[in-house]
């Protein structure tokens, strides 16, 4: 399982010194994603993994460090709820050149990905959202449920229930940290990760910036198996690539 390779990455709301009331914010926010959908360019980040896993195929825990690059390549033909296909190339292994195969203890395909999963537009009706300021000067929350209701059950059953969402953005609009959390009965039943977070930060791109993730952290209910990935260098990428064999990371719980 994968999690959607769709970025969020969000230009300046305008907020001003007072946040927007909550149906115009959203707004904004569905506006933006669908911007970013349909012109965020094919590229590719330096990309550095620490998995842990306390326990792992029945022996002692162990911890790994993986080094390499991750490419979001856009599909061809175009998917427009899917657009891009994530790719993970490792090149080093705990410091040394990989070599054969790496099997990561702990890994969330589609991680760098969005996990907030409340941007595509029919599935506005799924969730309700609240606003609050934080203690930080001009830095706002966004606290987004899922509807528990008897009118989005049909409609709103391909998100889990007890789905929570918290989004920091300061008062320009930019996303500085996302979180996604599910219940931990249902992460076990349906191989899903039950927490994942993003901080994000901007990345020029020739003579345009869009706010892209710089770290990804996710782990399990019990904190057995974690991960954290960092990226870094992210510049457009035009060219094909090879996976080479063994350098894939094991398939693992995704965010849907």
């Amino acid at each position: 399982m994968r999690l959607a390779a769709l970025l969020l990455a969000l230009a300046p709301l305008a907020w001003g010194q007072q946040p927007p009331d909550s149906d115009r914010l959203v707004d904004r926010l569905y506006a933006y994603a669908q911007q970013y959908r349909d012109s965020l360019p094919s590229f590719a980040c330096d990309e550095t993994i620490l998995s842990r896993q306390t326990r792992y195929r029945g022996k002692a825990g162990r911890g790994i460090r993986v080094e390499g690059t991750m490419r979001e390549i856009r599909k061809v033909p175009p998917d427009p709820y899917d657009p891009f296909t994530e790719q993970h190339q490792f090149t080093k292994l705990n410091g040394k050149p990989a070599k054969g195969a790496i099997r990561l203890p702990y890994f969330i395909q589609g991680g760098f990905a969005n996990l907030i999963g409340f941007h595509h537009s029919e599935l506005r009706d799924c969730f309700s959202f609240r606003i609050t300021p934080l203690s930080q000067a001009n830095t706002f929350q966004l606290q987004i449920d899922r509807k528990e209701t008897p009118e989005t059950a049909a409609s709103c059953r391909g998100i889990f229930a007890g789905t929570q969402y918290r989004v920091i953005a300061d008062a320009e609009g930019h996303i500085l940290h996302s979180e996604r959390t599910i219940p931990a009965e249902t992460a076990e039943q349906e191989d899903e990760a039950y927490f994942a977070a993003i901080d994000y930060a901007p990345q020029q791109f020739g003579e345009r910036s869009f706010w892209l993730p710089t770290k990804f952290a996710s782990h399990d209910p019990a904190g057995a198996g974690s991960m954290e990935a960092v990226y870094s260098n992210c510049h457009r990428y035009t060219g094909d690539m090879t996976i080479l064999s063994g350098s894939e990371p094991e398939a693992s719980p995704s965010l849907p």
